[in-house]
């Protein structure tokens, strides 16, 4: 058992005890005394410690009773609510850049800065390059591409709009009147594409003056397209979209990256000079060359509607269909012999149909020319170019050869019999040749020697072309020259 007393104490008791018993057994005089004075100062000592426990009792006492009132005994903690989650932010408006206005894509001006990802449509040219000759026309898809993440509205234009820079300076300029098509409302992420011809001149006068051809050389195309804007509408990021904003958000024109630009200078025309016989190679050949060149033919063909007929339309075409030719005798095959057609639109058409003679047509002018092979007959189609065209045939000399050979025919000596001979050999020289005219080495030649009289050349060629396939000469001489001598 513990030898610690826990019952309560009563210290000024134990301790009178304790002296007593000293001074008992010492028995010191005066003790008792002392003892009164100690025994007084610790029972005040006492009364303070029970005064201040009996305060901090209290106090404790009266918190624990606030608490007491505060909360019922019975309560329980409530759970705690979650806190609310804030609502999403909205997408924000773009702003949108200053607008590139027609004035600025006027020539002379800077080269035009493509507006990219700036605007919530992509425009974009969708060839790498472009190649094309001067005073020609070239054509590209252009593409324009809208954002996912919003709804447009603009009043749509007229598509084909470009501009050409060279040296960071616009040359040339295309743009469409500055009027709506209808209102425009893509779907977001859809696209749309066309095609603009791009034009090798520089055209910058508004007025629309005659455009001057682009010079050869090195340029670029800047595709164009306005973009009117009048309403505009952002994708949410809870997926919905927001409210519309309309008015005159942005107006200005959407311009691509540059796409190079070569241009290279039109080629020579092929000089198709000559007459339509039964060998018809040199002409079906120097067109067909002219066609694949994509040359303009320079043309003054002296046709013989014998026996090529000439079919004149409505609208002043002119049909020349070249029969399948047979019988070519010892020369060699061509494929103008299986057949062609020649079809003219434009130039000028001289049409001579003497009484008693040769008719022929002689077709003067400059064209472009296409073959179209696809059909069982060629056909080759002149379609004459800007240009003057004569109003009057060019001059010949036949009336003097067709005299000559009058004279020579009449017994008259003179000149005019080296003019017969000369003609007589080259007919013979003709005749024998066994290649084609269009790859002879003897035609051209002779060609140029008798050329400016068409009459006479017509005829030399006819001749041959008789004596190869018959032995004889025939008459062609006097169907050509028979006008003149009737006079």
């Amino acid at each position: 058992m513990s030898t610690t007393d826990h019952g309560p104490s009563n210290h000024g008791d134990d301790l009178g005890r304790a002296l007593r018993d000293l001074v008992d057994d010492a028995s010191l005089p005066g003790l008792d005394a002392h003892l009164d004075v100690v025994r007084g100062r610790t029972r005040r000592r006492r009364a303070a410690k029970k005064v201040a426990l009996g305060a901090t009792t209290l106090c404790v006492a009266g918190v624990l009773g606030v608490a007491a009132v505060s909360l019922p005994q019975d309560a329980r903690p409530e759970p705690v609510a979650p806190a609310d989650t804030p609502s999403p932010t909205p997408a924000p408006l773009p702003t949108f850049p200053a607008g590139i206005d027609a004035a600025a894509l006027t020539c002379r001006q800077p080269a035009p800065v493509p507006t990219g990802d700036d605007l919530p449509a992509l425009l974009s040219t969708d060839v790498p390059d472009l190649t094309v000759r001067t005073s020609s026309t070239v054509t590209a898809p252009v593409t324009v591409a809208f954002g996912d993440d919003a709804r447009l509205r603009y009043d749509d234009t007229a598509a084909g709009a470009y501009v050409i820079a060279q040296g960071g300076v616009i040359v040339s300029t295309s743009l469409p009147v500055a009027q709506t098509t209808g209102e425009a409302t893509p779907a977001p992420g859809s696209a749309t594409t066309w095609e603009i011809g791009v034009a090798a001149v520089a055209a910058c006068d508004p007025a629309g003056t005659q455009p001057t051809p682009l010079p050869a050389g090195a340029y670029e195309v800047f595709a164009l397209h306005r973009l009117p804007l009048t309403g505009y509408s952002v994708l949410q990021p809870d997926g919905t979209w927001g409210d519309e904003t309309t008015g005159k958000l942005f107006d200005g024109w959407l311009v691509a990256d540059p796409v190079p630009l070569t241009i290279t200078s039109e080629p020579d025309p092929v000089v198709v000079r000559d007459v339509l016989s039964t060998d018809t190679s040199p002409v079906f050949e120097a067109l067909r060359e002219a066609a694949a060149a994509g040359a303009p033919a320079a043309v003054d063909l002296f046709v013989g509607e014998v026996p090529h007929p000439l079919t004149e339309g409505p609208d002043g075409t002119l049909t020349v269909r070249v029969a399948r030719n047979d019988d070519v005798g010892e020369r060699s095959r061509t494929t103008s012999d299986d057949g062609w057609e020649l079809v003219v639109h434009g130039g000028r058409k001289f049409i001579d149909h003497p009484e008693d003679a040769q008719s022929f047509a002689r077709l003067v002018g400059t064209y472009s020319v296409t073959l179209d092979d696809s059909g069982g007959t060629p056909t080759l189609v002149l379609q004459v170019v800007d240009g003057p065209t004569p109003t009057e045939p060019p001059a010949s000399t036949d009336e003097a050869v067709c005299a000559a050979h009058f004279d020579s025919l009449n017994g008259v000596e003179g000149a005019s019999s080296a003019t017969v001979s000369a003609w007589e050999e080259d007919v013979l020289a003709l005749y024998d040749a066994t290649e084609p005219a269009a790859t002879s080495s003897v035609y051209p030649e002779i060609r140029s020697r008798w050329i400016d009289s068409p009459r006479v050349w017509w005829a030399a060629v006819t001749t041959a072309d008789v004596m190869r396939t018959t032995g004889f000469g025939g008459d062609a001489l006097v169907g050509a020259c028979s006008v003149f001598w009737d006079h």
